[in-house]
């Protein structure tokens, strides 16, 4: 009997619409072919994730495998959401990427020691996109090299 690879899932957190675009346009030249959610901000990030509201069914909207966050989000930035996601215990696994709109920003996000497993200025390259992702998200690779064997 054959098993088929769970296909990875990624929820990109982006309230700016061109990052957003970006993000979704080096995920696609990526060519891996995961399921990308995609919601605006952190107060609905956190509803995704908690499966509240709108996102309650969980079925539907299942909890990722690898989360990319804004760290400029507004009015809730990206480092009070992810605090949230680390202090809840069926969250607190799923690796984080932190995208920051400036070095300063990522240098801030390491130095306040906001406990993603990556940071990445954006816009990311694909092929740094690729690394950060097989670096925080191990099995990607492993799902790639089936998809394309």
């Amino acid at each position: 009997m054959e098993t088929k690879a769970k296909e990875p899932r990624i929820l990109l957190v982006e309230d700016d619409r061109a990052d957003r675009e970006k993000t979704l346009e080096t995920l696609r030249r990526f060519g891996l072919g995961y399921e990308v959610r995609v919601v605006s901000g952190g107060h609905e990030a956190l509803d995704y994730l908690l499966g509240r509201g709108r996102f309650h069914e969980r079925s539907r909207n299942p909890l990722p495998d690898l989360i990319l966050l804004d760290m400029s989000l507004a009015p809730i930035d990206g480092a009070r959401v992810l605090a949230r996601i680390r202090d809840n215990e069926s969250l607190k696994a799923i690796p984080v990427i932190i995208l920051c709109s400036t070095p300063e920003e990522r240098e801030r996000a390491m130095v306040e020691s906001v406990r993603a497993h990556a940071y990445a200025v954006k816009p990311v390259s694909a092929d740094d996109m690729r690394d950060l992702v097989r670096l925080t998200y191990p099995s990607v690779t492993s799902y790639a090299a089936m998809r394309f064997e």
